[in-house]
């Protein structure tokens, strides 16, 4: 048999459309046949599935984003784990500073967190309307 006859079981479904069909068939159709504890279960796991999308989707804007930062303030570091524990350890050992620019770092992180974790979170609302 040649390569070209041979059948692909590569799919072509992302997981981001796995995760969306996981969630909606919780919401559609488990939520609405249970109830009490199993309803809250299915609730938490659905949310979960939603912090997994919108994780995908807002991450590589996250991870640039502390890259960035990284280069700008923390020019001696050893390696590009653990960004922001690192430029936390800096700014509590005074080796950098809270100057704007590092404070505007902070909200737009803060933002894009808040996005992934409960992007409907009012305070994250005020809080873009304020800083965005």
């Amino acid at each position: 048999m040649s390569e070209e006859s041979d059948p692909t079981t590569q799919s072509d479904v992302t997981s981001a459309e796995l995760l969306g069909a996981v969630k909606r068939f919780l919401m559609e159709d488990v939520l609405p046949a249970v109830s009490g504890r199993d309803q809250f279960n299915a609730r938490i796991a659905a949310n979960v599935l939603g912090i997994i999308e919108r994780e995908q989707v807002l991450n590589p804007a996250l991870q640039a984003l502390d890259r960035k930062a990284a280069q700008k303030w923390l020019s001696d570091r050893e390696s590009t784990e653990d960004i922001p524990q690192q430029l936390a350890r800096a700014l509590a050992a005074k080796s950098i500073s809270a100057d704007p620019n590092f404070i505007e770092y902070l909200k737009t992180r803060q933002l894009l967190v808040a996005a992934i974790n409960n992007p409907r979170y009012a305070s994250r609302a005020v809080a873009e309307a304020r800083w965005g």
